[in-house]
């Protein structure tokens, strides 16, 4: 289980030093950076919670004699948006009901490890849900001001009506209507600005937008000033406030007699030229309405992802220009089965959207095997061939709790690629509806183990190689070797996604780790042939330092491949240092005494950071790129980074930087006295060593 935000700023208050530690080490392991610190006193806790914004208090009642009360106390004393989360080792159903009377958010038994981290995640959810309605808050103060201004300088006639009376109009739409002021409109039906026999036209109109705002917003009729001048226009009419009051924006146009030839002009901006279907921006349009409308009026529908299975590799076998025939096939297929309540798009090369008013899951997946089926069942002509192809079909339904348009989509993308995750469908030519873990997971543990092991028996994991430059100049160039697992999708899974979770075997880790070393020294001994002065971080996971045998294993490795013993740079990260302090330690003696380097990383997130430095003894130091995030966010996050390198150099430790994003990032760092820094503003991960050291002066500048 992930948590949903990148770093976690945390108080602890426990018992002792080892209980804290095992709480940060479990939120570490659900996947979040963790920025913990120990509450020591009452006075320290008011002083951390006035310097910075912290996201939770998880606390032990009365620990290191300071009450729970006292914390709470505090937190609203200085009004802090603060959850408290209550870890007491005996569970008290009197407790319990008495701190959340006090303002706790959850009182948690300190043994029932998996309820802590599920109540950490909800609280952190609830506490971003928050803070992000407080920051669209003040955008919607800012939007009425711009909108304010916006109204007056707009040639459109603008006005608010409220219970079908006027209660403001901008100039355009005083002088549409030949009135001086707003004060001759205010109180003026909106009904007297239309001519007198349209205005039975125009009741019906306003009683069926009031019933279906989405589907009836547009109006076209007679307008009529006050000296009985008529003339046609155009009315829209959209939910609005003003004066702090709900009520409807009315935008008139006057229009033209052009209304035939903008119809053409308008059908044929929305449609796919190739295909005659909609178009990838109709169809974004279409999905908010669908979106806004299971929302507003609580209509349910579904959405599905058509992707044809396989495009590349058709592409190859028939050619790019014959592979449009195929797709114009397949939309073809796909129009014999559409009613008028759908609406169906190419949007994007091989895939299509398809919006039905459908909200039942099982009618659903029906007509998502139907359209499967029927692909799969057409024989398309291409040039004296014949071709068949398939599709995977991913549903995701409509309804209230839908999320944004992007999401949406995105979920039903999700659901398309586990199509491939079924038996028997390793190929595509499949249905699958998206469920909510498949987001958290799309493969859960055996399934991603098993496509670990294939992959590695097959020799299909992807090493990458990003550089790191040093900011006071060497000869050396400097990469890390990160690991990929291509998936069916296109995208590959990083390494941190399996290799730090539990449900991986410490056996197939230890393999995986075992495969990077080698092929990253033989890529590197081909790189040094060419030349090239270069060292390799290669990382080892917490199942291979607890592996006695990796640092023999290591030298006769580094031997086999002919390379120098400090060509390579073996790196763990702080949490795994933590918590099997001993293997790191001999791991650390293991290959220093061969003569090769060691680096631990995701550093500076520990309790005591610099503790661990004193029991390993490592050449290089990256801290955790939450550090990095967070310079342009938080103004103390440039000093807390300050210190933590003041610190790793004053220990004789080579410092990195890593995620650098910007220039902004490289200026405030370069005056911390960096050795390295890594990231994007550098060069993303590549497939091969190929960036230019040649430009690391300019870079460092």
């Amino acid at each position: 289980m992930a948590l949903s935000r990148d770093t976690l700023h945390l108080l602890l208050l426990t018992n002792t030093q080892n209980d804290a530690e095992s709480l940060v080490s479990l939120i570490r392991n659900s996947g979040s950076a963790t920025r913990a610190q120990s509450i020591t006193s009452l006075a320290s806790f008011a002083e951390m919670i006035q310097e910075k914004n912290w996201d939770i208090v998880v606390a032990e009642p009365s620990a290191c004699g300071i009450t729970y009360e006292e914390l709470l106390n505090q937190i609203q004393r200085l009004n802090k948006d603060l959850p408290l989360i209550l870890i007491p080792r005996d569970s008290d159903p009197m407790q319990l009901e008495t701190a959340l009377q006090r303002g706790a958010a959850a009182v948690v038994p300190f043994d029932e490890s998996n309820i802590i981290m599920l109540t950490i995640q909800r609280e952190l959810n609830n506490l971003m849900c928050r803070r992000d309605l407080r920051i669209l808050q003040v955008r919607l103060r800012e939007t009425e001001k711009r909108c304010r201004n916006l109204l007056e300088s707009s040639k459109d006639a603008i006005a608010y009506v409220y219970d079908g009376m006027h209660v403001y109009a901008n100039t355009a739409y005083l002088d549409l209507f030949g009135y001086d002021s707003v004060e001759e409109l205010e109180g003026m039906p909106i009904m007297d600005m239309v001519a007198g026999n349209e205005q039975k036209t125009f009741k019906s109109f306003l009683k069926n937008y009031q019933t279906d705002p989405l589907n009836n917003s547009e109006l076209h009729t007679i307008g009529v000033d006050p000296n009985g001048l008529e003339f046609p226009m155009g009315m829209s009419f959209s939910a609005a406030m003003y004066a702090d009051e709900m009520c409807t924006q009315v935008v008139i146009q006057q229009e033209e007699k052009h209304e035939v030839l903008e119809a053409e002009i308008d059908e044929l901006r929305i449609r796919d030229i190739m295909t005659g279907l909609y178009n990838k921006p109709h169809f974004a349009d279409s999905l908010a309405s669908v979106i806004d409308r299971a929302v507003m009026l609580n209509e349910s529908s579904a959405l599905l992802y058509i992707n044809v299975d396989g495009f590349g590799r058709v592409k190859r076998d028939i050619g790019i220009q014959h592979s449009d025939d195929v797709v114009c096939a397949v939309a073809d297929c796909l129009k014999e089965h559409i009613t008028d309540d759908d609406i169906v798009a190419r949007i994007g090369e091989d895939v299509f959207g398809w919006l039905t008013p459908i909200s039942n899951p099982e009618a659903a997946q029906k007509l998502a095997q139907e359209l499967c089926d029927a692909i799969a069942e057409r024989l398309i002509e291409v040039d004296s061939r014949t071709v068949q192809v398939t599709t995977s079909i991913g549903i995701t339904l409509i309804n209230s709790n839908s999320p944004n348009p992007e999401d949406a989509l995105q979920q039903a993308h999700v659901a398309a690629d586990a199509v491939r995750q079924q038996a028997g469908h390793e190929h595509g030519n499949g249905v699958s509806l998206f469920l909510l873990r498949d987001e958290v997971s799309p493969a859960g543990p055996p399934q991603l183990e098993q496509q670990l092991a294939s992959a590695l028996r097959a020799n299909q994991l992807r090493l990458l190689f990003q550089p790191l430059i040093n900011l006071r100049g060497e000869d050396l160039e400097h990469y890390e070797a990160l690991l990929r697992l291509p998936t069916n999708s296109g995208e590959d899974i990083s390494a941190g996604e399996f290799l730090n979770t539990s449900h991986i075997s410490d056996e197939l880790k230890r393999k995986i780790d075992r495969w990077v070393i080698i092929h990253t020294t033989k890529l590197l001994a081909e790189h040094h042939r060419k030349g090239h002065k270069t060292r390799v971080f290669i990382n080892i996971s917490a199942a291979s330092l607890r592996d006695d045998t990796l640092a023999n294993w290591i030298v006769v490795a580094m031997k086999a491949a002919g390379l120098a013993s400090g060509s390579v740079i073996f790196q763990f990260n702080e949490d795994d240092a933590g918590q099997h302090l001993a293997q790191a330690k001999r791991f650390a003696y293991g290959v220093r005494r061969h003569g090769m380097m060691t680096a631990i990383s995701r550093f500076g997130c520990a309790l005591v950071p610099m503790q661990t430095l004193e029991h390993i003894d490592v050449d290089y130091v990256k801290v955790d790129g939450s550090f990095t995030q967070e310079l342009a966010q938080n103004p103390a996050a440039q000093k807390h980074l300050k210190t933590l390198l003041a610190d790793i150099h004053s220990a004789g430790k080579i410092s990195i930087v890593p995620l650098v994003e910007s220039a902004a990032s490289v200026s405030s760092i370069w005056q911390m006295g960096v050795h390295f820094i890594q990231g994007y503003y550098v060069q993303g991960p590549q497939a091969g060593m190929m960036y230019d050291f040649s430009d690391e002066a300019s870079t460092a500048e």
